[in-house]
């Protein structure tokens, strides 16, 4: 099985996990070289897919095509940002092989995605050249904070996440509500609320959730969302999953009726990014899986901690509350087991576990033999 993983056979190296024959067959080529088109097209789907951990350019071409179904606009501003972040990288020096691997664009990809989706909502009005400006340079900003946030957060070995992201995006969208874009919004007609529960709408609920890590809500979309995670990683895609079920079910309980935020995805997509993170930072064995859960559901307490708090400036929570408890709980589970819990080279959690096992066996083994070693023969 440890072979099999690690040595993915024929075609399945160049489609499934991160897609390592793809990888390894692109860095040969120089960015000078006529092959840059390639190894640009292979970033900018792997930023892409990189939002919900997933470093493979045919989940990040299957999630594009959702962006596009679901919102053309989201889609289209996921490719400038992406075009654009990965020319700021190239100019910032960054290495070869994290651009190669969409590191440096994928809180860009949520600029673009993000912004267009709810600025119309945020500002009341279309979207405008002006504010495609704004737009990319928030994604310039992305890389900037990217590079600083990793060089601070390197030595406790926890990733920046879309801290980035949330920065850029909440900097931006204040800065244009104080050169006065927007409108003021026109009271919406009173409605009577429903207050039955249905459980149907939360089950639609929780698959809509996938869809707005990217800020698109479309069944279309989330479905291709799955699909696409799931042939980087079956196991981040049932756990991702998992965490927007949990968050979907939390919403529920910090929310009041009528749930129509909980019907429409809005408080999934948070325990969504919270349980993959765990799984895909860790060896996702089931002590792990269960902090993620956990993770998931604490998440979504943040969110509606933090709802009001955003709510005061006009602007949604985006995904802050998965960073913040993110940053938590990865520290929680790397204290709480053997420093190989912790995956080094992130790959895709299937080939983190395997890893993981054969360094227990490793380690276990040394230990019989260390033991063996100190044993005496008693005294006559």
């Amino acid at each position: 099985m440890a072979d099999f993983v690690q040595n993915l056979p024929g075609a399945l190296a160049w489609v499934v996990g991160d897609a390592p024959a793809a990888r390894d067959a692109l860095a040969k080529f120089s960015w000078k070289s006529p092959a840059v088109v390639v190894k640009v097209l292979d970033s900018v789907l792997r930023g892409i897919a990189q939002v919900a951990f997933g470093n493979n350019p045919i989940s990040g071409l299957l999630i594009l095509i959702g962006l596009f179904v679901g919102n053309v606009m989201s889609g289209l501003g996921a490719v400038v940002c992406s075009l654009t972040s990965v020319f700021v990288a190239k100019l910032l020096c960054w290495q070869d092989d994290a651009i190669a691997a969409g590191h440096s664009n994928f809180n860009a990809v949520l600029i673009g995605t993000v912004s267009t989706a709810l600025y119309p909502l945020v500002f009341h009005t279309p979207l405008s050249p002006a504010v495609w400006g704004y737009i990319i340079v928030a994604a310039m900003f992305t890389v900037c904070v990217m590079a600083g946030l990793g060089r601070i957060l390197e030595g406790h070995n926890i990733p920046a996440y879309t801290l980035p992201f949330n920065i850029a995006i909440s900097t931006t969208f204040l800065c244009m509500k104080a050169a006065g874009f927007g409108e003021e919004a026109s009271p919406a007609p009173s409605e009577e609320p429903d207050t039955g529960l249905q459980w149907d709408q939360v089950f639609l609920g929780t698959l809509l959730s996938a869809g707005h890590v990217w800020a698109v809500e479309s069944v279309a979309c989330s479905v291709l969302v799955l699909l696409g995670l799931f042939i980087f990683s079956p196991t981040l895609t049932l756990v991702s999953y998992l965490g927007a079920t949990l968050g979907t079910l939390t919403g529920l309980v910090v929310s009041s009726a009528p749930y129509t935020l909980v019907y429409h995805g809005i408080w999934g997509y948070n325990g969504f990014l919270a349980a993959g993170s765990i799984a895909f930072f860790m060896a996702p064995t089931p002590r792990v899986i269960l902090v993620a859960a956990i993770n998931a559901v604490f998440a979504t307490y943040l969110q509606a901690a933090l709802i009001p708090v955003y709510a005061a400036n006009g602007l949604p929570v985006f995904t802050f509350p998965f960073c913040l408890a993110s940053v938590l709980f990865l520290a929680t589970a790397m204290a709480m087991g053997p420093s190989t819990l912790r995956v080094t080279s992130p790959s895709f959690p299937e080939l983190h576990l395997v890893q993981y096992n054969q360094k227990s066996r490793i380690v276990a083994t040394k230990d019989n033999r260390d033991g063996d070693e100190t044993t005496t023969e008693p005294m006559v």
